[in-house]
């Protein structure tokens, strides 16, 4: 018998450090001292790239050589060559925080030149603060201690048992190692080659289409009208808009970072307190999509979502805080990567397929259906059902008229492309199933 399948892929695992005192000021030093080279070998290549300009204006030839290189081994000789002048004390910290700080450079130039990004800006103190260390550099302990070279044995918040077994198994290898400060909080996150083995795409045999909104977060149903989905919105941010406001008010009234100015130590407090808020938005945000994208991905054979356009949905004011607050985008990206790890397939409907505005039972597709009509009423076989499993029901169906490649996991798209772009009807001539209306037997996610 064939041994299964197996691939590799980067995955990460974060966690919550709890250093002691003194680890704190080793883990801010690391910190600093990638800043330090980043900001030092970044002002040597713009003042060289002044330099040249400066000589071009008078006149002078200026030839390649001239000019800096930006790769990380140019990058790696000319701090060698200078570190001892510039940072006489680079050996207090890990050898990789220079090394890692010298790749991201050379990687933020190369998307600098191939036009992907801005030229590389200068780091500061206090915002977005991190270091990298190889792997060598890293140990985990047990499941709750992580030795980091020159810094020694931390506690961890949380459980690293998951990454343990990986490690003790020989199913994970550390490729680097990040640490990062985050709202006074320092954070651990391991870069880790997984070895999965690869499931076999199950058959179409359980079907789910999944409408997202505002009101109702998530809605889920069957081609045969079941209602199997429902996850309310916790409208996280408008929860915590008030307490935020309050806390960011706190904040305007102290003396904060200004042209020439230090911060104070209690507008120091008060933003801290602000990002905890933020962070705590955030968390539960993510928290929710991550249950709900686990649970699909696992229960369900074949995802139909919407392709929706995002961007351009932003640009409604009325509702843009609530979109952004929503996450869309990101339930699409963790159903995506998901599908692949459990054997599942996510297809997404054609953008212009009004899923909203089509009946279930007969087909009939209205011309108008406001935002703030919750039911869907059709006009022509008289059948009302609640909007969101209408549309949920109809991308259930959609897939079923689509061509779909059935021996591979992952992702299917078929967004309309240009040329005339109809909606489709689907089981038109069909009855609707009785339990279309059904609001039996839900899955409630994260409630």
């Amino acid at each position: 018998m064939a041994e299964p399948a197996t691939t590799k892929i980067h995955q990460g695992f974060s966690y919550r450090l709890d250093p002691t005192p003194e680890q704190r000021r080793l883990l801010a030093g690391h910190t600093g001292a990638a800043r330090f080279c980043h900001n030092f070998l970044l002002g040597l290549v713009l003042d060289n790239w002044e330099e040249a300009r400066v000589a071009k204006e008078a006149g002078r030839e200026v030839t390649k050589e001239h000019y800096l290189g930006t790769r990380q081994l140019d990058l790696q000789r000319l701090w060698y060559e200078r570190r001892h002048e510039v940072a006489a004390w680079y050996q207090e910290n890990s050898s990789s925080t220079y090394n890692y700080a010298q790749l991201h450079l050379a990687r933020a130039f190369t998307n600098f030149y191939q036009g992907r990004s801005r030229v590389p800006k200068f780091k500061r103190k206090g915002r977005a603060e991190s270091f990298t260390l190889a792997s060598g550099a890293t140990r985990l302990v047990d499941s709750h201690h992580v030795r980091l070279s020159r810094i020694g044995e931390i506690k961890t918040y949380e459980s690293m048992r998951k990454l343990h077994r990986h490690l003790s198994r020989g199913t994970g290898r550390v490729t680097s190692v990040t640490i990062s400060e985050r709202r006074g909080q320092f954070h651990l996150a391991f870069s880790v080659e997984v070895t999965r083995t690869l499931r076999v795409v199950r058959g179409p045999e359980r079907v789910i289409g999944v409408d997202v909104g505002i009101s109702t977060l998530y809605t889920g149903a069957t081609p045969q009208g079941e209602w199997v989905l429902s996850v309310a919105n916790p409208r996280n941010y408008q929860k915590n808009e008030q307490r935020l406001a309050r806390a960011q008010r706190r904040a305007s009234r102290r003396q904060g970072p200004r042209g020439g100015v230090a911060p104070s130590n209690r507008w120091k407090r008060a933003n801290l307190q602000v990002q905890r808020i933020h962070a705590d938005i955030t968390n539960a945000r993510k928290n929710l999509i991550h249950e709900t994208t686990t649970h699909l991905t696992k229960n369900y054979d074949l995802i139909v979502i919407e392709d929706l356009n995002v961007r351009g949905m932003l640009k409604n004011h009325k509702l843009a805080k609530h979109i952004s607050d929503a996450a869309w985008g990101e339930f699409t990206r963790q159903l995506e990567y998901k599908a692949a790890w459990y054997g599942a397939r996510v297809v997404k409907a054609d953008r212009f397929f009004a899923s909203s505005k089509t009946c279930s039972s007969c087909g009939v597709v209205k011309a108008t259906l406001p935002l703030g009509v919750r039911t869907f009423h059709c006009g022509v076989c008289d059948r009302s059902i609640d909007r969101d499993l209408n549309a949920a029901i109809n991308l259930a169906r959609w897939a079923s008229t689509q061509e779909s490649n059935p021996t591979s996991a992952g992702t299917h798209s078929v967004a309309g492309r240009g040329g005339e772009v109809r909606p489709c009807r689907h089981n038109i001539d069909d009855p609707a199933h009785p339990d279309e209306a059904s609001t039996e037997a839900l899955t409630l996610v994260g409630v």
